[in-house]
């Protein structure tokens, strides 16, 4: 047996048998691969008792906020919404009555957090703060128990824009 070992012709025979073996191993994998079943676009709808993916909920309409206060009007449109796998937020521009920007986003904003609060709506404060006197109005996020509202502007800009983020204050089922 060692002299077949040592003998060259035995050797590049066991070398050409274990590469064609290897060959058609990979073919047939191949082959196989190819006939196998194309997956379907749409996922077959999981069994009873299995966790589904959540649906993802869609942004609060303009209209949630109400009539606003004397002198300012809401813009928000399609093109406004902005959205994640779990849920959408609309952008809502407030605005003077002509269309023009507020002349005092934190102003604007102010007032129309006072206007929501005067409708019964909540306000949940920044964790730390104990009372709605520790930290400015447009600091707190404001709720009716479906929708959330939260200040969006940049007051440091130079035309600061008011901005108001409506988003949905129930969690998307999972």
């Amino acid at each position: 047996m060692m002299a077949l070992l040592r003998s060259r012709r035995f050797t590049i025979a066991l070398a050409v048998a274990l590469v064609v073996g290897l060959v058609v191993s990979g073919a047939l994998g191949l082959f196989h691969a190819l006939r196998a079943p194309v997956p379907t676009a749409s996922p077959e709808p999981p069994a009873s008792g299995a966790a589904q993916a959540p649906e993802r909920l869609e942004a609060p309409d303009v209209d949630v906020l109400g009539d606003p206060p004397e002198g300012l009007s809401y813009v928000s449109g399609d093109e406004d919404v902005q959205c994640t796998t779990a849920e959408c937020v609309r952008l809502v521009r407030v605005v003077a009555e002509e269309g023009a920007p507020a002349a005092d986003s934190e102003e604007a904003i102010e007032s129309v957090y006072h206007h929501l609060l005067d409708a019964n709506w909540g306000q949940l404060l920044p964790e730390g703060a104990e009372s709605p006197d520790d930290v400015p109005l447009g600091e707190t996020i404001l709720s009716d128990g479906d929708v959330l509202v939260a200040d969006s502007s940049d007051h440091d800009a130079e035309e600061a824009t008011a901005l108001l983020m409506l988003g949905n204050a129930v969690q998307p089922a999972s």
